[in-house]
């Protein structure tokens, strides 16, 4: 997870450098916003990104560019180059987020885009987008974008020019978002699918669509149980109106103020007029009286709005469905389970080596850090970053234990006490959002005594932990229990195998290294298949009393449990 913040608390101070810095456009990542009023224009590249901002109204991404500032070669920029965030990567997700253009009112600035939504699969929930006039547009990029965004690589659909175009394949979906303008402000030629939005009109009135469909696209915008109104004089803002002659677009069981003028949809000009690819099902509020609408616009039967489905719209050939989405296993841990770079290795976290175990469709975000307990992990908001992410359906791995017993007022937790009271936040935060939780104890030590007996070092964190799954009726993995067995088999010299044992003169370790509680590479690749086997049930306790975890781990019986990709993780 990269987290971006304005006061440098973060990884970034600003968005465009944390999507510039993550690695890789095939590999999922996710980048936090922390609140705060960002003045940046944003080009979003980079594809399987997710976005999410800390607070809807206080997380802003802001830019002030309009049609008419002028262009190097003396003209005006126009409509297509005024945005302040595109997104041009596909399977970008963006939550919890205000987007603005603050140029102005249209009548002295011309068009100011606040969101260019230009990629395939786009999915927005929670967020605003406020501008005047053309707020929203949702279509393909045109060489002049492509230019405009340059150095960086565009994996949206390129058509020479925006009218009359070809087919086009980008797919849109935006839910609970609230998005306000008023001259054709949401406007384009992809399938979108608008689902509980509010459509705030400006005082200014005028159009809340404009949709440029191509002619033998079968959909354009729908809006499913959406709400229209707005600060204009009633009857000023109306449904829509054919930016070009094919315009797609259906309001479906939506609630219309008196601020939606009674004729609904409205000619364009001579050429460009309302057909009945323009209509309305179970229209409600105000201005639901369909006998008023425009003659040409259609009322659609019960029948035929049924087969307008979020399927039908967004599925296409892939069968994308926008309300679903890969599950994140959020890890919060210590040292043992953290990432490390090259200039560490062989030192290995065990959480670092937990997304090749996983199915594929799986997504693993290792929060874990050096030296933290579960107090720290809190204390420095860690957990509530964690938190504006977490979703229903996905993982919560909590590993502490290392750190709680250290001397130090800034991560020490009494075991029977403080320590069960900072857990109980962790099973509170994955319960709030429907997230599975699941209780490790942390890993053992390579402390043997002189006969060869592994020692366990830990004292009463491990039994409180057991304790508190218990009581809170949540999954518990105990690797001390089990890595106790592991090492214990393994004995004294081959567990040096497991730890970051490193001989004289190695790049990282010039000196040597004899570490007995951090893990080198295959240590961590041992642990994580022995925490996967624990929770999918394949290793059970019973193996590690009879001191079969070792073959256990290197079973084939595992690995192919791992590699199925049915074998996703379900609560229990």
């Amino acid at each position: 997870m990269y987290i971006v913040s304005k006061d440098g608390s973060g990884d970034f101070t600003s968005l465009q450098a944390a999507i510039n810095a993550v690695s890789g456009s095939d590999t999922p990542a996710t980048i936090l916003i922390r609140a705060g009023t960002y003045k940046e224009r944003v080009i979003v590249w980079r594809s399987n990104l997710r976005i999410v901002g800390e607070d809807r109204d206080s997380t802003v991404i802001t830019w002030s560019a309009c049609a008419r500032d002028p262009a190097p070669d003396g003209g005006e920029r126009g409509t297509f180059l005024s945005f302040s965030l595109i997104v041009t990567g596909n399977n970008v997700t963006v939550e919890n987020i205000t987007i603005r253009n603050d140029a102005g009112d249209g009548r002295q600035v011309g068009q100011a885009v606040a969101v260019y939504a230009a990629g395939d699969r786009g999915v927005w929930r929670n967020c605003r987008m406020i501008a005047h006039q053309d707020t929203l547009f949702c279509g393909p990029v045109m060489p002049s974008v492509v230019n405009e965004t340059a150095p960086y690589p565009c994996a949206a659909q390129c058509v020479p020019q925006v009218n009359e175009p070809a087919h086009t394949f980008g797919r849109q979906y935006f839910e609970g978002c609230y998005i306000q303008g008023d001259v054709d402000y949401i406007f384009g030629s992809y399938r979108c699918w608008f689902e509980q939005c509010t459509l705030f009109m400006d005082r200014r009135g005028g159009w809340y669509t404009a949709a440029n469909t191509p002619e033998d696209q079968p959909y354009g915008f729908v809006f499913h149980r959406c709400t229209l109104t707005g600060n204009c004089e009633n009857g000023a803002g109306y449904l829509g109106r054919p930016w070009r002659k094919y315009c797609r677009t259906v309001f479906l069981r939506c609630d219309m103020d008196a601020h939606v003028a009674p004729l609904g949809f409205m000619d364009w000009d001579e050429k460009r007029i309302v057909t009945d690819r323009m209509g309305e099902f179970g229209t409600a509020g105000e201005t639901a009286d369909l006998s008023l609408r425009h003659p040409r616009q259609k009322r659609l039967s019960g029948e035929e709005a049924s087969q307008i489905t979020l399927k039908a719209v967004l599925g296409g050939q892939d069968g994308w469905n926008p309300t679903e989405h890969a599950p994140v296993w959020y890890l919060c841990g210590d040292s043992t389970m953290a990432d490390y770079g090259p200039d560490k290795w062989p030192m290995m976290g065990w959480g670092q080596k937990l997304q090749a175990q996983l199915p594929a469709g799986n997504i693993v975000e290792n929060c874990a850090v050096n030296g933290r307990s579960s107090k720290s992990f809190v204390d420095e908001n860690r957990l509530h970053d964690i938190d504006c992410c977490l979703r229903s359906g996905d993982v919560l791995v909590v590993s502490f234990g290392h750190n709680d017993e250290k001397n130090d007022p800034r991560r020490y937790t009494a075991p029977q006490d403080t320590f069960l009271s900072y857990l109980q936040m962790y099973i509170d935060t994955a319960r709030r959002h429907g997230a599975e939780l699941v209780l490790a104890t942390p890993i053992a030590r390579r402390h043997f005594d002189e006969g060869g007996k592994l020692l366990s070092t830990h004292g009463q964190y491990p039994d409180a932990m057991r304790a508190l799954a218990q009581a809170a009726q949540v999954r518990l993995i105990d690797l001390e229990r089990a890595t106790m067995a592991l090492f214990q088999q393994m004995g004294v010299e081959a567990t040096k195998d497991i730890f970051c044992y490193a001989s004289p003169g190695e790049k990282n370790y010039p000196d040597g290294c004899a570490d007995n509680s951090h893990l080198q590479e295959r240590g961590a690749e041992q642990i994580a298949k022995l925490f996967l086997g624990l929770l999918k049930g394949e290793i059970s306790m019973e193996n590690t009393r009879n001191n079969q975890v070792e073959a256990a781990c290197q079973s084939a019986a595992l690995d192919t449990l791992i590699s199925n990709e049915d074998a996703v993780y379900t609560r229990p």
